[in-house]
């Protein structure tokens, strides 16, 4: 089999792995654009994905190390202590290393695709795209039993931006962040703790917040 190659690069708004969420399509205003390399930008390797409203990306964990060689991981929708085999999770950590979104399809531009409601961090390797059917990819009678259910997402009042904080923030980038303080972005193993402060860097600016009471506050936003 011969080597695969990226064929383009994944530009998001998050500059590192916390923060990122688990699954694609939980975050809307997660958006991406997918930067097809030169011998890939021509228009005739996206004629006719106009008429599809999302795309498989393929892509490659890069900031990921090396596989370890372990057969067992600790997924965080089982509190992260019980482990299952990494064939039967989504855990970024295996054997070669391959991560699969599903996005949504905003627009189809010179060279690239803009995409939305992506898991991925900046830089990504695109390795293939490929569109979504869902006559045959949405399977109603399948299950995935300790996976089964969506994770719990917050209400807006549960997440609280200050408003001199808010104030400060792009509108698109405040939205971005209260669609991602909604999940559970913190460690599974993490005690509730309402002193622990986390933070990450998203669409350049470093947002620390600390959960409490089962609310997140955002207690501090600076310009990267």
């Amino acid at each position: 089999m011969p080597e695969i190659k990226p064929i383009a690069v994944l530009r998001t708004p998050f500059a590192e792995k916390f923060g990122v969420p688990r699954q694609s399509g939980l975050v809307p205003a997660a958006e991406g654009r997918v930067e097809f390399l030169p011998e890939f930008a021509a228009p005739e390797f996206v004629r006719g994905l106009e008429d599809f409203s999302h795309v498989w990306l393929i892509t490659g964990f890069h900031c990921n190390p090396p596989w370890d060689g372990s057969a067992t991981v600790r997924p965080p929708r089982l509190g992260g202590n019980e482990r299952v085999g990494v064939f039967a999770s989504r855990a970024p950590t295996r054997p070669n290393g391959l991560g699969l979104s599903l996005v949504e399809l905003r627009a189809i531009e010179p060279g690239a695709l803009r995409v939305a409601g992506i898991d991925a961090v900046d830089g990504t390797p695109v390795y293939d795209v490929k569109p979504y059917l869902p006559w045959c990819e949405a399977k109603r009678d399948a299950r995935s039993d300790w996976s089964k259910d969506a994770p719990a997402v917050r209400t807006a009042n549960d997440v609280m931006i200050p408003p001199e904080i808010a104030a400060r923030l792009p509108e698109g980038v405040a939205t971005l962040v209260r669609q991602l303080l909604a999940l559970d972005l913190q460690p599974a193993y993490h005690a509730a703790d309402a002193d622990r402060v986390y933070g990450m860097t998203v669409a350049d600016w470093n947002i620390r917040w600390r959960s409490g009471g089962g609310r997140i506050e955002v207690v501090e936003a600076q310009r990267v």
